[in-house]
C-alpha cells in the first residue's frame, strides 16, 4: 500500500465518524425532553397496559397509566389514551428529526378519538415516525426503532421507540 493510500484510508477511518456524529439524532433541540425507552405490551385484559407519558418521559401502570399516559401499545397498534384528546399522525420512515413541524393540528392526516372513549390507534410499522399531540396539548414525536412479535407472529411483545417532546407548547423541534 502506497503511503496516499494509507493517508487517505486513516483519514476516511478518522473523519467519517465525526461526519456520522455531526448527522445523528443526538443533537436534540434545546429545551426538549428526549429519549429511548421498550414499551411492553399487557395482553392480559385484567391489565390496563402500559402507558407512556411524554411530559415526564416515563413508563406508568395501571390506573396511574390511564390517567397520566399519553400512548400505549395494544397488540399490533400504538394508541391514543381514551381519557385525554391525543392525536396521532403516522409518518413514514425518516430520521426522528428530518421533519420538525408537526402537521396542522386537525387536518385529517391526524387520527383523533372517532367516539369518546374509544382511542385513535396507529398500526405498527419499524421504522415509521409518529407525531402525537399529548394530554397537555403539546407535541411529541416517536420513531419505532425494533419491536418483539410473539410465538405466533400476531401481536408484539414490545417495541423500542426513541422519543422528543416539546414542553413549550409549539409545534416544532
Amino acid at each position: 500500500m502506497s503511503l496516499n493510500h494509507f493517508i487517505t484510508a486513516l483519514a476516511v477511518i478518522v473523519i467519517f465518524p465525526l461526519f456520522l456524529n455531526a448527522c445523528s439524532e443526538e443533537e436534540w433541540p434545546e429545551g426538549c425532553l428526549y429519549g429511548e425507552i421498550i414499551l411492553p405490551n399487557f395482553n392480559d385484559p385484567d391489565t390496563p397496559g402500559a402507558y407512556f407519558d411524554f411530559s415526564e418521559g416515563e413508563i406508568v401502570f395501571g390506573e396511574e397509566g390511564r390517567l397520566r399516559g399519553d400512548i400505549y401499545l395494544e397488540q399490533t397498534f400504538i394508541k391514543g389514551n381514551p381519557e385525554h384528546e391525543i392525536g396521532l399522525h403516522d409518518e413514514q420512515p425518516d430520521s426522528l428529526l428530518y421533519k420538525r413541524s408537526a402537521p396542522s393540528w386537525g387536518s385529517a392526516r391526524w387520527k383523533v378519538s372517532p367516539n369518546p372513549g374509544v382511542p385513535p390507534s396507529v398500526p405498527l410499522y419499524e421504522g415509521h415516525n409518529i407525531w402525537v399531540r399529548t394530554a397537555e396539548g403539546h407535541t411529541a414525536k416517536f420513531k419505532i426503532l425494533t419491536m418483539e412479535s410473539n410465538e405466533n407472529h400476531t401481536s408484539y411483545n414490545w417495541i423500542k421507540i426513541r422519543w422528543i417532546y416539546q414542553p413549550d407548547g409549539s409545534t416544532s423541534f
